[in-house]
């Protein structure tokens, strides 16, 4: 598994959250399911194992709106990919931080 994320992001963007599901051959391929959580810098916990949207075959796509009350820090990102004979979990982060204008 591989979460893809841009490292940086202002307040009020939003954050792309891209997780590739690979098998044993290292092919792209499709889960049961993928779910993802994001907590914040303080341990908050932002998004809670919410279904993540299929792309494309073993490809799997979040989007994460920020806000000004954002906290500035980094957030900690875990997909949980379920298949019929795995489970595991991906986990990957990124950086919020406040905009010049704010």
């Amino acid at each position: 598994m591989a979460i893809l994320v841009k490292s940086e992001y202002i307040r009020k963007d939003t954050v792309r959250i891209l997780c590739y599901v690979y098998d044993d051959d290292e092919a792209l391929a499709d889960a049961t399911s993928v779910d993802i959580s994001i907590k914040d810098p303080k341990g908050t916990v932002q998004v809670d194992e919410t279904a993540m949207t299929k792309t494309a075959t073993g490809t799997y796509e979040y989007y994460y709106t920020t806000d000004t009350d954002n906290v500035e820090g980094d957030y900690q990102v875990e997909c949980d990919v379920t298949d019929t004979s795995y489970h595991t979990y991906a986990h990957g982060h990124f950086r919020v931080v406040a905009g010049i204008n704010e």
